[in-house]
This record gives C-alpha cells, structure tokens and sequence, in this order.
C-alpha cells in the first residue's frame, strides 16, 4: 500500500519501540488537550466567577458522554480499517474508509436531532440548581448544535490513527487548541458572550480543524481515500463494521451515562461542590490520559496485528503498555501529595476552603487507584482489537451498576466523600472482570501454532 510519511505498520519491529511512536502523539494531544481544559475552566473561573465555573461543570458529565459516543463509534469503525490495513488488503480497506465515512456522518445527524430536541429535559432532569439552569442551558445549546463538527474533527483523526499516524492529528489538536484559547478569551471577554461563548469557541475551534483535516488527507493520506465503487459492499461487512462502531460507542456510553448519573447526585449537593468536583476532575483528567492514549494505541495495535496473525505480539503490547503507564502514575502521586493544592487554586481562581480542600480530597482519594483503571483500559482496548466485543461491553455495564449504586444511594447517604470514592471502587471491580475475561481468551494471545488442539 501506498503510506504517508506518517503512517506505522505496527505487525513487524519492538512492541515497545511501536506503542512508545504511536502513543506519544496521543499522549501529548491528550495532555495538549487536558491542558486547554485546565484553561478553559481557569478563563472561566478567572473571567466569570464561581457561577460559570458551576454552570459549565453541571454539565461536564453530558458533555462527556456526547464526546466518548463520537469517539466511541468512529475508534469502531476505525478497528475495521485496521485489520484490513494489517492484513494489506487495499480493496477492503477502501470500502472500510468508505463506510467509516457513511456510518460516522448518519451517526452524527442522529445524534444531534436526539440530544438537541431533549436538552431542556436533560438540564431537570441532572439536577441543575436554578440558579444557574439558564447559563447551563445556554452552554448545552450551543455545544448540542456544533456535534457534527465535533463529529467530523473525531472521525478524521481516527481514520489517521487506524493507519498509524499519530503525529497528523496531534499537530491539528495544537492547532485547535491555540484557536480555541484566543477564542475563549475574545468571546468571554470583550464580546461578553457569557459561558455560551465558551462553547462556541470549542465548536468552532473544531469546525475549522476538521476542515484543514479533510484537506491534507485528501492530499497526503492515500490509503484514506476512496472510489465512489466503495459503497457497494455486501450487507455483512456493513453491518459488522457498525456493531464493532456501536460496541466502543455503548463501552464508551455506558460509562458515560453511569457519569451523568453521578452528576446529577454531585449538583444536588450544591453550588461548591460543583465547583469542587469541577476543579478536582480536571486536574485527576489530567493523569488518567496516559489510559486514553495507550488504550487507543493498544486497539490499533491488537487490531492490526490481529489482522496480520500476529497474535502472540498483541500480548506483549499490553505489558509494555502497562509499564508505561505505571512510571506516569509514580508521577501524579508525588503531584497530588505536593503541588495539587497550588494547581487548583490556580486553576479554580476561587478562594473559598470549602471547593479548595473538596477538590484535594478527588485527587487525594483518586489518583493512589489509577494502576486498576490502567490495567482495566488497556485489556478492554486490546480484546476490542481483537473483535472481542460482548467482555468490554458487559465490563463497562458493570461500572454503570457501579456508578447507579453510588448516585441513587451512596452519595445521597454519605455525601461528597463518596462521590470521591466512586469511580476507583468502579475501577476494581471492573479491572477483576476484565482479567478473568483475557483469561479466558488466553488462546487468542497465542499464535496459531502454539495453541494446543
């Protein structure tokens, strides 16, 4: 196959040298983007006061879950251009990155018809306390209406990445998240637009990503384009490519909406703790994305290699993905146990105790449990490479239980403490369940000829 400059063949070379190229583009985006985040909600709180701060964390949870379905389906969608991309098939990885394309747009339109028509149940039925429900609103509004640029922006970047090219989408990533800053400071400043103008310079900021996206792989990513032949397809390879899409996207929802939950349980506890839960997420969001990236690095990598045959190598990639990760995690310990106080002050720019020591208290509680959850999302990612769809699904089913539990009863008994210990009790529970699964495939870690008949 023809290759950018940028494209990685990861069946052949060092587990360890492929996830370290691949995952630190990823790796940085995510920390490029994590970092926008801290200034977005700095610029916010800064700018606005403690009730922006509010208004947009009221709804970070939903947000979240709008983001993890686009991400979810097109990582999908994506897993099928990888094993066809491993296996060197060029005609199948054309009608891949033909139907990848199809599926993601009809998705998108879904999507947005559904959200938008039900944002105002949405906004009661999370609990939002009144008096923020028309800024928190206004901030939905706008988010729910740019979904197809948010769409489209995702869907180029995994295709880049379904083939290796990490670097591409990160160099776009900066590119968005500069736009976006200077955005957020001219429509919340000298225009005065409020937290809908923070929502507009994101949806906007994407908007123009996407496009100069589309522009360099139509010239520089010739394994990503296609004839108009490609549509014709038979029914199966279609719809395998969408239940692989719809399966990332419900293990992505699931967790998802188990955070709505858990949001609407946070915001009936007040305006502080809002605003606690705001500046204590961000900063913990900042130390899990070495799982974000390394678990979309494991996919690619068991996905292609799964592709090519190669199955003993996809094994190898999880314990170096593991390992990286744990050298980042002695890193966030000594942060959150030194500096994390300082960090959230900055980043809050609130000086009420209350949201200070709440927001310590996530991290405190937090980040001593990230070795679980890396274990949990680096096994989920590797066995939905390797087209074990119903495990991951059913592991993340079981952190929506999790989450239910702690948002009908847990929280409303013992309040913020345990909305702190929520998610790394999920974490656990959901890590035990994946491991025995991998167990249980155990076999298909196995190249053909070292299974035993």
């Amino acid at each position: 196959m023809s290759a950018s400059r940028h494209t990685l063949d990861m069946t052949v070379g060092s587990p360890a040298k492929l996830l370290v190229r691949f995952s630190l583009p990823l790796f940085l985006g995510n920390l490029l983007q994590q970092l926008y985040h801290l200034v977005d909600t700095a610029m916010a709180g800064h700018m606005l006061g403690d009730a922006a701060l509010s208004q947009i964390g009221s709804t970070a949870a939903l947000y979240s879950l709008i983001t993890t379905l686009a991400f979810g389906l097109n990582s999908g969608f994506a897993l099928t251009v990888s094993r066809h991309f491993g296996s060197g098939n060029k005609k199948s990885m054309e009608r891949a990155v033909c139907w990848m394309t199809l599926l993601s747009a009809l998705c998108a339109l879904v999507m947005t018809v559904v959200f938008f028509s039900a944002r105002a149940w949405l906004v009661d039925a999370m609990q939002i306390p009144a008096d923020i429900r028309d800024g928190t609103l206004c901030y939905l509004t706008v988010i729910l209406a740019g979904i197809p640029l948010s769409m489209a922006y995702n869907l180029e970047s995994n295709m880049m990445q379904s083939v290796g090219n990490s670097v591409t989408p990160l160099l776009f990533l900066l590119f968005s998240c500069m736009l976006n800053v200077v955005l957020d400071y001219l429509f919340m400043g000298p225009l005065g637009l409020g937290v809908g103008g923070a929502a507009a310079a994101t949806i906007f900021s994407q908007g123009i990503s996407a496009l100069l996206g589309l522009f360099y792989i139509l010239r520089s990513e010739p394994d990503l384009h296609f004839h108009r032949d490609a549509v014709r397809v038979p029914h199966r390879f279609v719809s395998d490519m969408f239940l692989t899409g719809l399966s990332m996207a419900l293990m992505s929802a699931i967790y998802s909406i188990g955070s709505v939950l858990l949001q609407g349980s946070i915001n009936a506890l007040g305006n502080i703790y809002i605003a606690a839960q705001v500046g204590g997420r961000r900063l913990a969001e900042l130390f899990y994305m070495p799982g974000v990236a390394l678990g979309a690095s494991t996919a690619t990598y068991s996905s292609q290699n799964y592709g090519a045959g190669k199955h003993a190598r996809i094994k190898q990639g999880i314990y170096v993905a593991l390992a990286i990760y744990g050298v980042w995690w002695l890193f966030a310990l000594a942060f959150t146990f030194t500096l994390a106080p300082a960090a959230i002050r900055l980043l809050t720019g609130s000086q009420n105790p209350e949201v200070l020591s709440n927001a310590h208290l996530y991290l405190r509680v937090s980040i001593p449990l990230i070795p679980p959850m890396a274990v949990l999302v680096i096994i989920r990612n590797a066995l939905q490479g390797m087209k074990h769809t119903v495990a991951p699904l059913f592991c993340s089913a079981l952190e929506l239980l999790c989450k239910a539990v702690f948002a009908v009863w847990l929280v409303p008994r013992f309040g913020y403490p345990a909305v702190c210990a929520c998610e790394p009790v999920a974490w656990v529970i959901c890590m035990l369940f994946i491991v025995g699964a991998a167990y249980l495939f155990r076999n298909d870690f196995k190249d053909a000829q070292e299974v035993q008949p």
